[in-house]
């Protein structure tokens, strides 16, 4: 099998990468115990890798289109976890689970929204930097954002989220981005090759996370209203933003996929990290049904907005 039909397999198995490690998380349980500092370092290498796609030049040009860039910014990190926030808090009184939505709406972008753009012909320029702008906000957006739209009862350890966010992502970005603006020729031959390593690391980073949660959980009634207010949140985030791209901007296709696609889709594994690390244990709950339900529904509603042309692949 060639290196690029390797990767064209790797990008249709995505939807199934999280819910993997998500079985094998719960079979393993405890036994991950001694593992569980590894995840910082797994993220920050996937995070690495993300960046290797975009010099500082590169940035910098994408920058100048600050129109696009602060609609999207607003709508990730403003008007998407408000509209979270009243959807979760009409359904669940708990104030938990409605933090672990807020927490999956203030995270930064999905790197992963990159090969969704690409699939479906978006703007890749446009898309890394948005990822690489966001992630550099990160440790200063989604402690913000928490604090002012959780319930006070909720206990959480923002500087812990703050020096994990700069550990996991705005760091290794940098060196990322740096790395590709002196070994350009060296990055573009890598990130092929590194692929499939990463969706593995991918899968060991939520293996990780949710055999700490195995035993402190229990299954119940509770996942079928939390999997469907999750499909709701994911829905309506895509759905808000492809309108406001399309109407409000008039922006051209390619530009409202990127947009739509970044805008709507969050980092969730880095959540499911923040969510065991600094928070109660049923704010996960949120989390681990988001890591289910992302990739595949993602791939639905772009069918839907975008048509379902694949011509293309990282």
């Amino acid at each position: 099998m060639t290196l690029e039909r390797l990767n064209v397999q790797c990008n249709k198995a995505m939807p199934f990468v999280t819910p993997i490690g998500v079985i094998l998380g719960l079979l393993l349980g405890s036994r991950l115990a001694p593992y569980k500092d590894l995840s910082t370092l797994f993220f920050a290498i996937i995070t690495f890798v993300g960046a290797l796609g975009i010099s500082y030049r590169q940035f910098a040009l994408a920058l100048r289109r600050l129109k696009d860039i602060f609609f999207v910014l607003v709508s990730a990190h403003v008007l998407l976890p408000v509209l979270t926030k009243v959807v979760a808090s009409l359904i669940f009184s708990d104030p938990d689970l409605v933090t672990g939505f807020i927490l999956l709406s203030s995270i930064p972008i999905a790197v992963s929204s990159f090969i969704w753009c690409t699939i479906f012909d978006g703007d890749g320029p446009l898309a890394l930097s948005l990822i690489l702008l966001d992630t550099l906000l990160s440790p200063l957006i989604t402690p913000l954002t928490i604090r002012l739209l959780t319930d006070s009862s909720v206990i959480f350890d923002s500087r812990g989220i703050i020096t994990s966010l700069v550990i996991m992502i705005v760091i290794p970005s940098l060196l990322g981005m740096l790395f590709s603006q002196y070994f350009p020729k060296a990055a573009r031959t890598a990130v092929p090759y590194l692929n499939p390593f990463i969706k593995l690391l991918l899968i060991a980073v939520v293996v990780i996370h949710i055999g700490q949660l195995s035993g402190k959980l229990d299954f119940s009634w509770l996942y079928l209203p939390l999997a469907l207010v999750n499909l709701l949140v994911i829905a309506l985030s895509f759905v808000v933003i492809w309108f406001l791209a399309t109407y409000l901007l008039k922006a051209d296709r390619a530009s409202v996929v990127s947009m739509t696609y970044t805008g709507g889709m969050r980092n969730i594994s880095a959540a499911l990290i923040l969510a065991t690390q600094f928070f109660p244990p049923r704010v996960s709950l949120p989390v681990i049904l988001g890591i289910l339900l992302q990739q595949t529904f993602v791939g639905f509603l772009g069918s839907l907005l975008f048509s379902s042309k694949q011509s293309k692949s990282i």
